[in-house]
């Protein structure tokens, strides 16, 4: 459990650590705390505009804001060398959370001294809020986690909008993970404030800690070069142009809610709004200035979570808590239901808030989430686009009362943006997104068997008769660009085989042909191919519809044979549904 620590009460902490038999006991020193405070902004070392605004204490890691005689306290509760491993990791997480809020608040004395004398005050009661974490809570916590995954299934080039889903971002980088990962935040690129650490850590509920809709101010904090604030501000045009959020450029002292970019610590932000009523950061370093990544941090800004810690993710992943670097294993806890309103939007593969395949792995070559149907692992981890459904989730939580709803169909919903039309899922369009494209038995990349070309794209939805499912089954050769190190795919063809087409379905790619049929849900399934980077082979596939599974033995008797007997001919019989006959060939006796 985390608690904040009472001002000059030891006496209330004992009592605390003994009921709770918590193993981290970190003192309060305010007057000391404060005291080092001040003295910190007046040693403030002035750099270059644009770059860490941080003193030499903060940046060493080797500085220490734990007190030695608590920390060895600490360590008396461990018997085993398991346990006393297990206190070091917590004691070096605390350290980090300390260090980060620490770099915040000399990030709001170095560039707004104007307004120190107004926030001060709010900042260091955040700050002296001193975080107290009971072992034995957050193991049992991931050991719950473990067991139940273990009983689960196994530089900026362009913004070139895309026809159905606008922005899709072109400057994901094909080598190297993902910069949210460089951080030592929860969750790689989230900062907790204290209020959201004990509630993730403790249970405990607190009434007036909601996160709320409100009217966001977007100001720089730092002198940005133009080619970085241009990606800013074309990150956020991407949100205004796919929801009925607006966001403002201020440049006066910052106060309330408003939003502040900077280059602090990495990539990270808060998620949602600061309880306080105080400014909240996205940092952005130079590594995160691409547009996928910018538009992450904001989307965490407000209100989103990752995608995999929502609270039902062990029925879509199952994390390998072995494969995950020691140091990051609560990067991959879950949510509380109470902290998680996901509106009844179904858990999303294809979510630019889902972690990749192998984040935070020992290795390289190791996979820390591994998707329960195995077709959908080359879909989670990417960072070119806002999925259908994160833009269908914002529109919910911020416009859903803008335009009177529409009957959308195919998971379509009313547009904030033209109330008289549907924002339709990629592959439909039309005012009610009736209107699809022709089907056809058979289907192939443009210009196969030669290579197709880089920015083609095709769409195709299948149908089959009442009773039956959609079969699709890949032949000849497979050739379609992917990220193999990290199991990604950068172009694919796409198949949405659920009841759900919003969603986003399986995606396909590299240079082995798919051995498995794949079945739709329903009696539809669609198929997208979309190449955005590069040229390729391509593929071919063949379509046709067949009963559900089972259903081939419900079979009536055998007719008589075409012909007497001596001669050769055949029968037929007709399944129990009478729409399908199997014909065989038949010899009369």
């Amino acid at each position: 459990l985390i608690f904040f620590c009472p001002t000059n009460t030891v006496m209330q902490i004992s009592s605390l650590l003994l009921l709770l038999i918590c193993l981290i006991d970190i003192h309060c020193h305010a007057e000391n705390d404060e005291h080092h405070r001040q003295q910190q902004s007046t040693e403030m070392v002035k750099q270059k505009p644009g770059r860490h605004l941080l003193t030499a204490d903060v940046d060493n890691p080797t500085s220490d804001l734990i007190d030695s005689d608590i920390r060895k306290k600490a360590f008396t509760f461990g018997q085993t060398k398991q346990q006393r491993d297990r206190i070091n990791f917590i004691l070096k997480q605390m350290q980090q959370m300390m260090l980060n809020n620490v770099k915040m608040e000399q990030l709001a004395v170095a560039d707004t001294k104007s307004m120190l004398p107004s926030m001060e005050k709010s900042i260091s009661n955040q700050i002296e809020a001193n975080l107290y974490q009971s072992e034995d809570s957050f193991r049992r916590r991931l050991q719950d986690q473990r067991k139940n995954a273990s009983n689960s299934s196994i530089d900026y080039l362009k913004h070139k909008p895309h026809k159905e889903q606008p922005g899709r971002f072109m400057d994901s980088d094909p080598h190297g993970k993902s910069p949210e990962e460089s951080g030592s935040h929860y969750e790689g690129d989230i900062v907790l404030t204290p209020e959201q650490a004990e509630e993730l850590y403790s249970s405990l509920v607190h009434k007036n800690d909601r996160r709320q809709k409100r009217k966001f101010i977007a100001l720089n904090a730092r002198h940005w070069d133009s080619s970085q604030e241009r990606l800013i501000e074309l990150a956020l045009k991407h949100w205004e142009n796919v929801t009925c959020l607006r966001f403002r450029r201020r440049f006066d002292t910052p106060k309330g809610n408003r939003i502040i970019f900077t280059d602090v610590d990495g990539c990270a932000s808060n998620v949602g709004r600061n309880p306080m009523k105080e400014p909240q950061y996205v940092s952005l370093s130079l590594d995160c200035m691409k547009l996928g990544v910018i538009a992450h941090e904001v989307a965490h800004a407000l209100g989103f979570w990752h995608e995999q810690s929502r609270p039902d993710r062990d029925r879509f992943v199952n994390v390998v808590w072995r494969n995950i670097d020691e140091g990051s294993l609560a990067q991959f806890l879950k949510e509380q239901t109470r902290e998680v309103d996901s509106k009844g939007i179904p858990y999303d593969y294809g979510s630019i808030m889902h972690y990749r395949s192998k984040a935070f792995a020992k290795n390289g070559d190791l996979y820390t989430l591994l998707t329960n149907v195995q077709n959908y692992q080359r879909t989670i981890g990417q960072r070119d686009h806002l999925s259908f459904n994160d833009i269908r989730l914002m529109n919910q939580i911020y416009c859903s009362h803008v335009c009177t709803p529409l009957n959308c169909q195919r998971g379509g919903y009313t547009d904030p943006k033209k109330c008289s039309r549907c924002r339709c899922p990629d592959g439909f369009t039309g005012k009610l997104c009736e209107i699809m494209q022709t089907a056809v038995d058979w289907l192939h990349s443009p210009n196969y068997p030669k290579a197709f070309k880089a920015g083609q794209e095709c769409s195709w939805l299948f149908r089959a008769a009442d009773g039956l499912r959609v079969e699709l089954e890949f032949i000849e050769r497979f050739d379609i660009y992917c990220k193999a190190e990290h199991s990604l795919c950068m172009d694919y063809i796409e198949i949405r085989n659920s009841s759900d087409f919003a969603n986003t379905g399986m995606r396909l790619c590299c240079h082995n042909v798919p051995k498995q049929r794949i079945y739709s849900s329903t009696t539809d399934m669609l198929v997208l191919f979309r190449s955005f980077y590069r040229s390729g082979l391509g593929f071919r596939a063949r379509v046709r519809a067949v009963p559900p599974s089972g259903e081939w033995e419900n079979w009536g008797e055998w007719s008589p044979c075409s012909v007497s007997c001596g001669g050769c001919g055949n029968a037929i019989r007709r399944s129990a549904m009478q729409r399908k006959m199997l014909c065989r060939l038949y010899s009369c006796k």
